[in-house]
């Protein structure tokens, strides 16, 4: 009876996750575990060190405000109240003897880890409660036998990603004018572009970069703009009109707002002002917009929900949070520079948009230098192209919905891919070998 029994729940076990991740993608084998994370830490996180995994759901079992991340909880600054989340995982087959894993934390409070089966037995309990002071993670490894999980929770699932069409785009700042080239009181770039110092009002430059990015393969660009009558909306008007004549998509990626009124105007003028054009990027028959960092400075993701009615928005940061309401996350630079974190964080963050159904859009980039406009500033060399290769590889691996270059023209922070004087047309080339590939699964 008691196998006819455990039988009867594996089966509920196998439609309930294929359900869940749909019926078109490989086959895998591996066990269902629940993570139970408690904490009374103002933050806290979890990292797997040697083993993959696959993200089914997360489920809050307090009823105290709190932002998840990835595997991670974020609270008010000093807030010591329980907080108590639950993650569904599936660990694929095969697993290493041991899995190695870490837990961070802030400065208070502890962190408790449980492993739970389907069958609602407690696998392992682990705690950090490190508070060491001017220790800013407060980090304790552990491990965790896998044959723990044998012979009880396997089972299959079907995988499958959002069924969308791969686009390939670039940022693109509309601010250049001759006065600005020297904001900072001299040259405020690190590289010299090589149609000098350009105005983004001058339509054949305009025009020129659009030809030169669709020859690179790159769907669209996604343009800085800074509100209604400024620079780069004035701007935007004549590059919106010169992509609806050639064929190449744009969208809005929004940097700035005052408080919630500023945002519907803002959001009403860009509706009448570009959605309709038919050059402007759709999804699911909605206009599509990026949404900035700064922006959450300001708007709280509640209030952001709320204007969410008309447009596609395509939140920053990748956190299950910055998901709820909205139709995918981004990032407009990579948020690791070791590669192969930025992999495994990668592949998280994949799996949490496939489980709610949203994009998942990953930045790559050929370096940084905004050493001319801040100091000291940030480095990260460009070795030639292979930084630019490896943020490529990384992306590829994570088989995102869209891929964002970062940047086509931000010459202020040494971030751009238009052809320079140091570096020619090298970044135009390797970026057309790039979207061959992610366009064609050569990489898979």
């Amino acid at each position: 009876m008691q196998a006819v029994k455990s039988l009867l729940n594996l089966s509920v076990i196998l439609v309930l996750v294929c359900i869940s991740f749909g019926s078109n993608a490989e086959k895998i084998v591996g066990y269902e575990i629940k993570i139970v994370l408690e904490t009374t830490s103002d933050w806290t996180d979890l990292t797997f060190d040697n083993t993959n995994f696959y993200y089914l759901k997360e489920r809050i079992l307090t009823p105290h405000p709190v932002s998840i991340g990835l595997l991670s909880i974020s609270k008010n600054t000093y807030d010591s109240t329980l907080t108590k989340i639950e993650f569904d995982l599936f660990f694929p087959q095969p697993l290493p003897p041991e899995l190695k894993f870490s837990v961070r934390k802030g400065g208070i409070g502890s962190t408790k880890i449980a492993f739970i089966n389907t069958e609602q037995e407690t696998l392992g309990v682990f705690v950090n409660d490190k508070n060491i002071p001017y220790d800013v993670q407060n980090l304790m490894s552990f491990s965790f036998k896998s044959r723990l999980f044998s012979g009880k929770d396997t089972i299959i699932i079907n995988p499958d990603k959002l069924n969308t069409e791969k686009l390939v785009l670039a940022f693109y700042f509309l601010w250049y004018y001759p006065e600005n080239w020297h904001w900072t009181g001299k040259l405020s770039i690190a590289h010299q572009p090589v149609f000098g110092l350009y105005s983004s009002s001058n339509e054949r430059i305009l025009k020129t970069h659009i030809n030169m990015a669709k020859s690179a393969g790159i769907d669209g660009f996604i343009c800085s703009w800074w509100g209604i009558n400024s620079v780069s909306d004035q701007n935007l008007k004549k590059l919106a009109s010169i992509c609806n004549e050639i064929g190449f998509l744009f969208t809005v990626y929004l940097e700035k707002v005052s408080d919630m009124n500023d945002l519907r105007t803002s959001l009403c003028y860009l509706e009448s002002t570009y959605t309709q054009q038919s050059a402007y990027i759709k999804y699911q028959g909605k206009p599509v917009i990026f949404i900035f960092n700064r922006i959450l400075e300001t708007i709280p993701l509640d209030s952001l929900r709320t204007v969410n009615d008309k447009f596609a928005i395509i939140n920053y940061g990748y956190r299950v949070s910055n998901l709820e309401g909205f139709d995918g996350y981004h990032e407009f630079l990579p948020p690791e520079t070791n590669m192969q974190k930025l992999k495994r964080l990668y592949r998280l963050a994949r799996d949490v948009a496939n489980s709610k159904n949203r994009i998942f859009a990953i930045p790559v980039m050929p370096g940084f230098d905004d050493r001319s406009v801040n100091e000291p500033g940030t480095l990260i060399k460009r070795k030639n192209g292979e930084y630019y290769k490896q943020t490529w590889e990384s992306a590829l691996s994570a088989n995102p919905d869209w891929i964002l270059i970062s940047t086509f023209n931000e010459w202020f922070e040494g971030s751009e891919i238009e052809p320079s004087k140091e570096y020619g047309e090298l970044y135009l080339k390797l970026t057309k070998q790039y979207i061959e590939k992610f366009k064609h699964n050569k990489y898979q």
